[in-house]
């Protein structure tokens, strides 16, 4: 793995694919972590030593928002639920 930054690039095709799993390549690294101990667990991952993959899935789902259709869903979903049960807003 290189580290250029935040962002992390493969250095080989296990790496890659890694990667691609995962979100795609670069791959970024949110500010809280550091990019160099992702890129250790990753390389490890690729080589299968250990099980890192839940680690930097759970590292990186800290940085995923709400998706504009989930967003969109919700508001329609409360709007839907405060005009059903007849409550007017002030």
């Amino acid at each position: 793995m290189r580290v250029r930054g935040r962002k992390i690039w493969p250095s080989s095709l296990a790496e890659r694919r890694v990667l691609m799993a995962l979100g795609g390549v670069p791959l970024r690294v949110p500010r809280g972590v550091s990019p160099f101990m992702v890129a250790r667990r990753l390389a490890r991952a690729a080589a299968s030593e250990h099980p890192d993959v839940l680690f930097v899935r759970e590292t990186l789902a800290r940085r995923r928002t709400t998706t504009s259709g989930d967003l969109a869903a919700s508001t329609t979903a409360e709007a839907t639920a405060a005009s059903g049960s007849g409550a007017v807003a002030a």
